[in-house]
């Protein structure tokens, strides 16, 4: 395998995990711990570097496994080299997209928990919790529940 594939296969894979990136609420720039309260819950949010790094991962080893597959669709010529561009762009987006979607998922869960044991909340709020990103919601539900003075 040469050096120009491994190249183009890292660089559109970064490409691909940072688009996931952008197109998902994860702009923060490093990963972060972030721990979710009902049941000591943590999470790791990957940010745009994390994408990044999953994109080129997954991006690499697709073109690892299409040479050593010994496909008849050699990666060095133009429009293999296109070809196998396109694909690792797909793969790394959404394998980078599924990484942040499970994270996500795990977000929603608990904030749903948090949001019926909140007391009810003004419509506003609500329509605002409609459209917010998995991780705001969460934010925004926290804040609806009702604390004891110090406690936040």
């Amino acid at each position: 395998m040469s050096d120009t594939t491994w190249l183009v296969s890292l660089i559109v894979g970064g490409i691909g995990g940072a688009l996931n990136a952008v197109l998902s609420d994860c702009t923060h720039v490093l990963p972060s711990l972030v721990r979710l309260s009902p049941g000591r819950t943590r999470i790791v949010r990957v940010g745009i570097l994390g994408s990044v790094v999953m994109g080129a991962v997954t991006a690499t080893f697709l073109s690892w496994a299409v040479h050593t597959a010994g496909a008849s669709l050699r990666p060095t010529s133009e429009f293999g080299l296109v070809l196998l561009g396109f694909c690792s762009l797909f793969i790394a987006f959404v394998s980078a997209r599924w990484l942040t979607n499970e994270v996500d998922k795990l977000v929603l869960r608990k904030a749903v928990f948090k949001a019926a044991s909140a007391p009810a909340a003004h419509p506003d709020v609500v329509d605002e919790m409609e459209t917010a990103p998995p991780y705001t919601l969460y934010t925004r539900v926290d804040r609806l529940l009702p604390r004891r003075a110090g406690h936040r």
